[in-house]
């Protein structure tokens, strides 16, 4: 393990807290703006393995109640 920290790492860490933010696209959209709609969903699909689609685009939060 390298406990010394990467250009690439921090990066990483920092589009993953981005994506964490409410104003942030999801990232189907991010993956169309990026790709395009055609190929965006062909990925997706491919990535997917068969799995169901769901209603809502994207992930969205949720309450999460914890004792």
């Amino acid at each position: 393990m390298n406990a010394v920290p990467s250009k690439r790492g921090d990066a990483l860490l920092l589009a993953h807290l981005a994506s964490l933010d409410p104003a942030t696209p999801p990232a189907r959209e991010r993956l169309e703006d990026a790709l395009g709609p055609e190929l965006a969903q062909k990925l997706v699909r491919a990535l997917s393995g068969g799995a169901p689609q769901r209603d809502e685009p994207g992930l969205r939060a949720r309450f999460v109640f914890a004792a």
